[in-house]
């Protein structure tokens, strides 16, 4: 692969370091750019959730229920914030 050095912007990272994000599922993407997003994290600050609630189904599974929803976590489209 041809590694690309721009020359407006000297010192910034080769395109090449990038490669390995074609490796990754979507979904995962859109984790790292919003984990790594400054307001998505003041969001995340501020309304850490505490400990869900363990509620077990019959069939044996568990089921971790918020105890409160949080509405910072459903501006960003999720229903809560996960620990990372």
């Amino acid at each position: 692969m041809a590694v690309f050095q721009s020359p407006f912007a000297p010192g910034a990272p080769l395109l090449s370091d990038y490669d390995h994000l074609r490796l990754l599922a979507r979904s995962r993407v859109a984790w790292e750019y919003l984990r790594r997003n400054p307001e998505y994290q003041s969001d995340w600050r501020s309304s850490v959730p505490g400990r869900p609630r363990p509620v077990p189904l019959t069939d044996g599974t568990i089921l971790l229920r918020a105890r409160r929803r949080f509405l910072r976590a459903e501006a960003w489209g999720l229903y809560t914030f996960r620990r990372s």
